[in-house]
């Protein structure tokens, strides 16, 4: 990947290539960028709840793609689904799987998932759950799962379509529930698991 020649100064008044995008230098405290419709977004870095349910969810995934032979693989950051075009896309998924058949029909560049996991952070909620949303629609993500730590929910996101135009249709799992897959049939998670010993 070639760096442009930029400035440091970051102007999240403007859009930004993709090439403009990687040149950019990272923030020094562990933040880091994201790329929506050519616009910047700066990210807060994670605390360690956010990886420990990461992990809680990798592992649940691992385990059923395991026990059911089912092909595909699971990315974690820095692996990105990004696409170029006016106005490029650049994000960082907490957590993605993208199926043999996907990562076949995409070739090299990872321009979608089949799902991707986000934890939600109190700092990045609202943009969780409508910008960076969106922005997985776009990408034609077909299911979006938000772990949300405060209120012990999972929500997910199911692709759908109103009048050819995509949609999310959202379920919330709470508590004494098990969050389900309609990408990976069969796949379903206990949400008290999830949380474990955060009540």
């Amino acid at each position: 990947m070639q760096a442009l020649n930029t400035s440091n100064q970051v102007d999240s008044s403007r859009r930004y290539t993709l090439e403009e995008f990687w040149a950019l230098s990272e923030p020094e405290d562990r933040s880091h960028y994201e790329l929506i419709g050519g616009f910047l977004y700066i990210v807060p870095p994670p605390n360690p709840l956010h990886g420990d349910l990461a992990s809680r969810l990798a592992r649940a995934l691992f385990k059923f793609l395991d026990v059911n032979n089912v092909g595909g693989e699971v990315y974690f950051p820095h692996e990105p689904v990004y696409r170029r075009a006016e106005g490029s896309t650049y994000l960082e998924p907490d957590l993605m799987y993208v199926s043999k058949a996907l990562r076949e029909q995409m070739g090299s560049k990872r321009t979608s998932a089949d799902i991707v996991f986000e934890v939600i952070s109190r700092g990045t909620s609202t943009y969780d759950h409508t910008t960076k949303a969106d922005a997985y629609l776009t990408l034609d993500v077909r299911e979006l799962w938000l772990v949300d730590p405060f209120m012990l929910t999972v929500k997910v996101h199911y692709r759908s379509e109103i009048d050819n135009t995509p949609v999310w249709e959202m379920v919330k799992y709470s508590t004494d529930e098990h969050a389900k897959s309609r990408v990976l049939a069969g796949w379903e998670v206990s949400v008290d698991e999830v949380f474990k010993d955060l009540r």
